[in-house]
């Protein structure tokens, strides 16, 4: 921790670290509402992830989590497998201490990804990285964009917007790679509807749609 640091500060590292940030009245131009929003098809998929692309700004990570008048984009990827019988079964994640936002701890998601940073140039190239350094799998599955999400309910949310994958799995085999942040399993797709109440804000939030997301 750094001299003169608030030991409050919910950001335990990667606070100086530099990354993506959008202006809250651009980022959401016809004004902030609470949940998922699908896209109507691929392409305004597209054209939307665009917008936001040619937006944004880099600064570093403390500003923009105590600034709300920024919004953060974050690629959100739901992992999907389907077994032989058509059996839908979702990655799920319990977040550990070692996440290094202590508002996080405890809570469950099933959202793979993170922060964009400078060395980044697209949402779905920061998807692909954050993947990568967050489970492994045999191959990297089509990541197809299926909405945005905002929450501003709370400190967490406010300062984050969502832009959410759907990754269907080849493969069940997929594992956590951060354990030290992260323990992972694929659950069926009735038993994580029923854990709802365990799930962080974005994932409380998408957990009414899944089932039509995983179809």
């Amino acid at each position: 921790m750094s001299q003169g640091q608030d030991r409050t500060d919910p950001l335990a590292r990667g606070a100086d670290e530099m990354i993506w940030g959008i202006p809250r009245a651009t980022a959401l131009p016809h004004g902030a509402w609470r949940g998922f929003r699908a896209f109507a098809s691929r392409e305004e998929g597209d054209a939307e992830i665009a917008r936001l692309e040619g937006a944004v700004q880099v600064r570093p990570r403390r500003e923009l989590e105590m600034d709300p008048e920024w919004k953060q984009p974050i690629p959100y990827a739901i992992a999907i497998f389907r077994d032989a019988t058509n059996r839908a079964h979702l990655f799920w994640m319990d977040r550990l201490e070692g996440t290094s936002d202590r508002r996080l701890h405890g809570r469950a998601s099933f959202g793979v990804g993170g922060h964009i940073g400078a060395a980044d140039t697209g949402i779905e190239e920061a998807l692909t990285r954050e993947w990568n350094e967050e489970v492994a799998t045999p191959s990297l599955p089509r990541f197809t964009p299926i909405g945005l999400l905002n929450d501003d309910g709370d400190d967490v949310g406010r300062v984050h917007l969502g832009v959410v994958y759907l990754a269907l799995l080849a493969s069940p085999e997929i594992q956590v790679r951060e354990r030290e942040k992260l323990a992972g399993a694929l659950v069926p797709l009735d038993e994580a509807v029923a854990r709802a109440d365990e799930l962080e804000g974005w994932s409380a939030a998408l957990i009414a749609h899944i089932e039509a997301l995983a179809t």
